[in-house]
């Protein structure tokens, strides 16, 4: 067994233990994890949709807003300087109740801080402009902030419309991201409050300053710093919000990188956190565990990449001097490995299939393989691979120093 072997024997123990973990936690809670708390009262609540040139999505985000099942419920609306119609659109909306703001362009987080001034409201939610709720969303999250120790409630979010490859990729990875943030809340280790739908406490993030302006994920940033100050986060895993995702890949690897720098650069901020029993299961468990899975990543991307060059070379080799291309094109593994590597690729494959199968269930879709089996194959082959150089590119830019912006 060389060295490689045990890199990736390692890798894929990381990857069963993970796995049984999370199947475990899920199986011990499966009684109670479709069950919100059953609110005594209906808190007063506001939801802000800041806008930047978003005439084409801006409609159905209000219209949604106003159908919401909701009984003390104001909305307000902040025009980031957009270039288009967006403000047009919003002064429309005036007229059925929804307050209408406008500033100069200067990004969500800055909007959202501006918008605040005006909420006198308990609980406020962020909800993005090409985003929308299901009419009951509000209703199934509000019951988890009766207890004083929750400074926010995260929602399920799903994909609103699926047309390119890259978008049947990441339906799947969505439907994972619901049943893995109920059982990072279940763990208290939720370390993203995402944009479309989170709920918060108006006072705490006001007394906290609000969110963070400089940061390229403020989502991120607000989870972490919430934690930081023993605040637990909660999340509803029926209370659907639907979001557009990138429908290319030039899009998507934008929008990842960004994610993953701001993950890394929130580490740098919170690093106290890390490894730190005085904060549970996030310094303790998941931060570490993230930081194994870069690794695994990058031996799962690079293993392989090597190899392929390696054997590629010795072919080039052997034919400059005998002339012919040998027959043999090993993969660069000793035969009598050959049932090791078998078997985890088979463990690999049981694995993403039980995943996909659970995170079906616990997002209440149907596996309807005919119309998805496209879906599934490439969220199990391709995605790995698209997450390790998104992961890759983050890392680089992150050492060599690149601006951060959206």
């Amino acid at each position: 067994m060389n060295a490689f072997d045990i890199v990736y024997l390692f890798s894929y123990f990381v990857i069963l233990y993970c796995s049984v973990l999370w199947f475990s936690v899920f199986f011990v809670h499966r009684n109670t994890i479709f069950v919100n708390p059953r609110p005594k009262r209906y808190p007063s609540l506001t939801v802000l949709v800041p806008a930047y040139n978003e005439e084409k999505k801006i409609r159905k985000c209000l219209d949604s807003l106003l159908n919401l099942d909701y009984p003390k419920l104001k909305i307000m609306a902040i025009n980031d300087g957009s270039k288009d119609r967006t403000l047009k659109i919003l002064k429309e909306y005036e007229k059925k109740g929804v307050k209408v703001l406008s500033k100069k362009n200067s990004g969500k987080a800055d909007s959202l801080n501006y918008a605040l001034r005006f909420v006198n409201t308990e609980l406020f939610m962020c909800m993005d402009a090409d985003s929308y709720p299901s009419p009951d969303c509000i209703k199934k999250m509000v019951g988890y902030m009766e207890d004083k120790t929750v400074a926010g409630v995260t929602p399920a979010l799903k994909i609103d419309e699926v047309k390119t490859f890259m978008q049947k990729i990441q339906w799947v990875e969505y439907v994972f991201s619901i049943f893995l943030r109920k059982l990072f809340s279940i763990f208290q280790c939720q370390y993203v409050l995402p944009g479309p739908g989170s709920i918060y406490r108006t006072q705490l993030i006001k007394e906290l300053g609000g969110f963070d302006s400089k940061s390229i994920t403020e989502d991120m940033e607000i989870a972490f710093r919430l934690q930081s100050r023993k605040y637990n986060l909660e999340n509803s895993i029926d209370a659907y919000v639907y979001t557009d995702a990138p429908s290319s890949f030039r899009d998507l690897f934008k929008q990842r990188v960004r994610w993953y720098r701001g993950y890394l650069h929130n580490i740098k901020k919170y690093f106290n956190l890390v490894g730190n029993p005085k904060y549970g299961n996030l310094g303790v468990f998941l931060i570490p565990i993230n930081f194994v899975w870069i690794f695994v990543l990058f031996v799962l991307f690079f293993i392989p990449l090597y190899t392929l060059v390696s054997n590629f070379m010795t072919i080039l080799n052997v034919f400059s001097l005998v002339g012919i291309p040998p027959i043999n094109l090993s993969l660069g593994f000793d035969v009598m490995y050959i049932d090791f590597y078998s078997f985890f690729l088979l463990t690999f494959v049981i694995l993403s299939i039980a995943t996909i199968l659970v995170s079906l269930s616990s997002s209440r879709e149907k596996i309807e393989f005919k119309k998805r089996y496209l879906f599934y194959i490439s969220y199990m082959f391709i995605y790995p691979f698209l997450f390790s150089i998104f992961w890759i590119f983050s890392v680089f830019y992150e050492i060599r120093g690149a601006k951060r912006k959206w």
